[in-house]
């Protein structure tokens, strides 16, 4: 067993009072937006792209955002609220995804339209492994076992294609030769994690070993605590923007998958170069002028311009993203558990204050996708092509598990 210092650095009154907070934040505040207004009641599944007062903006559907939700809304039910009524909502998801979105082989497509016809096809790994994820999370959560031979077939097709170096994957990091990508592997080390409780640990622990091994052994910088967003076979640097780019959000994702690992899955020097990596990522990300966690960092100290998903939607290196401090804050909090820092718990109080004060919408609900530096909203909309209901609740979700002292990925399964 780990060390568990949360329940010694936070007095019962204390933590019981700040996870109700975080609690009635998650139900009411972020996940009341959306419920029941991403049901769609006439085709199935969600909608997903929302402004600022809840006017839907597009009626496509993004097949790893059902997932997600579908995830989401499961494991809501299974260890938070045992109302059915989040159930009926993963199952509006689960229904979707296998009625509409399954191209066969174990893959999935990942666009379509409101009647479910197919307008982008099997395109991203990202999408099985989501959809691996939300097929586990919803056989746990109904106990529908009927599920499992598409949860072995994603599971199956997901795992080859992942060792595959020369596996042409098109979004959102395109297949580039001798290089690898962060996010593909920290994305899979969590799905794999996820599926564990119903495929069983050992039988994703050499999954899981992979992926850890290009983290720490490929993408690592071997002399700093810090991770790489693209690196070579071999770990070599990338002489371009994105081989010296530091994502504080994704680095911060990833740790927390790591350390919230059973410890039979993680070695003790892997568990603690993680530990060193959220705590360096935080001294660099935190931003102690404006409050916050800046966007990006770049390697050799230079403020650079980094271009996200949209290319209509230019996002500069300080300015503040939603899933970025939900990563933030998940990441921080398991570091305090696991270390007993006073100063991650203090990080924690203060980056959740301050979320709650700049990037929750109050009259409306939900949080604003992205704020100017100094906290003022830019970008108001709630949900899009990449956001909808899963950083912010799952952040909220893990740090009510974490107060209650329970484990992140579950139980069950061997280990």
């Amino acid at each position: 067993m780990r060390d568990m210092y949360l329940q010694t650095l936070l007095p019962q009154p204390v933590r019981q009072a700040l996870l109700q907070d975080i609690q009635g934040h998650l139900l009411q505040d972020v996940l009341g937006f959306w419920t029941p207004r991403a049901c769609d009641v006439e085709h199935g599944g969600y909608h997903t792209h929302f402004d600022r007062q809840g006017r839907l903006l597009s009626n496509e559907k993004n097949t790893w955002l059902h997932a997600r939700q579908t995830w989401l809304f499961a494991r809501v039910y299974q260890d938070l609220v045992p109302d059915p009524s989040w159930l009926a909502l993963a199952r509006q998801g689960r229904d979707w995804l296998v009625g509409h979105a399954y191209a066969g082989g174990g893959r999935w497509n990942y666009l379509l339209n409101a009647e479910g016809r197919v307008q982008q096809g099997t395109i991203a790994l990202y999408t099985d492994l989501f959809v691996l994820m939300a097929l586990c999370a919803y056989l746990q959560a109904s106990g529908r076992q009927q599920d499992l031979p598409l949860v072995e077939a994603t599971f199956q097709a997901a795992a080859q294609n992942l060792c595959n170096d020369q596996f042409l994957d098109l979004f959102p990091q395109q297949y580039q030769p001798g290089r690898i990508s962060h996010g593909k592997y920290m994305i899979a080390l969590n799905a794999f994690a996820c599926a564990a409780p119903v495929l069983g640990w050992n039988r994703c622990k050499p999954l899981i070993a992979y992926c850890l091994d290009r983290i720490f052994g490929v993408l690592a910088d071997p002399v700093r605590p810090t991770v790489y967003e693209l690196r070579t076979l071999q770990g070599g640097g990338v002489d371009t923007e994105e081989g010296h780019r530091l994502n504080p959000g994704h680095i911060f994702e990833s740790m927390w998958f790591v350390l919230a690992l059973p410890p039979q899955m993680v070695s003790p020097d892997q568990r603690d170069l993680a530990l060193r990596i959220v705590r360096a990522t935080a001294d660099q990300s935190l931003d102690r002028r404006y409050g916050g966690v800046l966007h990006m960092l770049d390697d050799e100290g230079h403020e650079g311009r980094y271009v996200d998903w949209d290319p209509n939607r230019a996002l500069k290196w300080d300015e503040k993203v939603w899933w970025t401090h939900a990563e933030a804050l998940c990441a921080l909090l398991i570091h305090a558990d696991q270390t007993g820092s006073k100063a991650s718990l203090g990080d924690f109080v203060a980056l959740y204050t301050w979320c709650k004060r700049h990037f929750w919408d109050e009259e409306y609900g939900e949080w604003y996708a992205v704020l100017h530096r100094d906290g003022k909203p830019r970008i108001m909309d709630k949900g899009g092509l990449q956001k909808s209901a899963f950083h912010v609740p799952r952040a909220l979700y893990n740090c009510c598990l974490l107060l209650q002292g329970k484990p992140i990925f579950g139980k069950g399964g061997e280990v």
